[in-house]
């Protein structure tokens, strides 16, 4: 169902069996290399900060698919915790509505978020309905008016840009790149020959390099460390791991309710990485039959949904699942075939955070345990 563009991520992977019939596009490659080298020259010179926050970026190196959103979210609700002012600020991938429509995504109890995906779209929609409230999500291309926006509008001091790494307005005091853990470069090749958005050498400019694992166990592979390595020694990683909350009804405020291991189960998705979505469900103990895998941030019809269902019923299936970021997106008053469920999720840290967290914590005016060390030895004395 992802038709050309499943060919090209097939080709793009670099996996085994996969055959790289995008090489073909090098000449291309190196027209876009060219250009947006000169498009990150243009826009590292134009960026500017905004005195008072914080600003964390959070980016990929390769086209989707990595799990930004969900880094952000996990981000964002950690900044929460501190009782410190935070915003989310993203350019609404998804959106067709003009930018001066879009705005903060309202934060109220019973606001009817799904109605307004065109407006704010759907990444947005989904972290609103994720996050804490209080914690602002600002949705504008510009992200020097989104930001102020969040520190005016709503004393913001630490602002998170999901896919912040490309725009050209607001600097950032760290940059945070999430990776894939088996394939971090796809086939290493440049778009359109390859998935890489920049060359991988762009790493030594991040502070930190995030991966989310999708499985119980599941380790960064010695390979991806040998290349990481090569391209970005010394820059500091951050393992984290999405893990399986429960699932609930579309549109549901109610507590997450567990799938018992084996269920027969059917994804509909519209995704980045449908194969990592594969990988986490079949991790959760669920028996998956069915996957009717759409192009990212894909405008479904009823139609198209209701026949993927019934192939889903068709293979064995008895619940349809989706995800949070789908959600916005879901149609409710689909007849479906099956019962449809959200896939409810978490993140849980595999490393010590305390490091990665040191910006935020300073924002909020919090000394880490080694900052506070002296003072507290300094006080005993006394």
């Amino acid at each position: 169902m992802r038709g050309f563009a499943g060919a090209l991520e097939r080709s793009w992977s670099g996996e085994a069996g996969s055959f790289a019939w995008t090489k073909a596009l090098h000449h291309f490659a190196l027209g876009y290399h060219a250009a947006s080298a000169g498009a990150r020259r243009r826009a590292r010179a134009a960026r500017k900060g905004l005195d008072g926050c914080h600003v964390i970026a959070i980016g990929n190196l390769t086209v989707g698919g990595t799990g930004k959103s969900t880094i952000a979210r996990w981000l964002a609700r950690e900044a929460a915790g501190l009782r410190i002012a935070t915003a989310v600020l993203l350019r609404g991938h998804g959106a067709t509505a003009p930018a001066a429509e879009r705005g903060v995504v309202p934060d109220f109890y019973g606001y009817p978020l799904s109605r307004h995906c065109a407006r704010y779209g759907d990444e947005a929609l989904s972290l609103r309905s994720g996050l804490p409230h209080g914690v602002a999500v600002v949705v504008d291309p510009d992200r020097m008016r989104a930001a102020r926006v969040a520190r005016s509008g709503y004393g913001a001091r630490v602002l998170i840009l999901d896919d912040g790494w490309e725009q050209p307005r607001l600097a950032w005091n760290e940059l945070w790149v999430a990776l894939d853990p088996r394939r971090p470069a796809g086939n290493g090749s440049l778009l359109p020959a390859g998935p890489l958005r920049r060359p991988a050498s762009a790493l030594r400019e991040a502070s930190r390099i995030v991966f989310l694992l999708e499985e119980p166990g599941e380790e960064i592979g010695d390979s991806t460390r040998a290349w990481l390595a090569r391209e970005a020694p010394g820059v500091p990683c951050l393992r984290l791991r999405r893990t399986m909350l429960g699932v609930s009804r579309a549109g549901s405020l109610e507590r997450p309710e567990p799938l018992a291991p084996g269920s027969r189960v059917a994804v509909v998705s519209g995704i980045g990485s449908p194969l990592r979505l594969e990988r986490f469900v079949r991790a959760a103990g669920l028996d998956l039959r069915f996957h009717a895998a759409f192009p990212d941030h894909a405008r479904w019809s009823g139609a198209s949904l209701t026949r993927a269902l019934l192939l889903a019923r068709r293979e064995g299936a008895e619940t349809a699942l989706i995800t949070e970021k789908d959600e916005p997106r879901w149609p409710a008053e689909l007849a479906a075939a099956l019962p449809v469920r959200v896939i409810r999720t978490g993140v849980a840290p595999l490393d010590p955070v305390e490091e990665a967290l040191r910006g935020i914590r300073a924002a909020a005016g919090i000394a880490t345990a080694a900052e506070a060390a002296p003072a507290r030895a300094e006080e005993r004395r006394r």
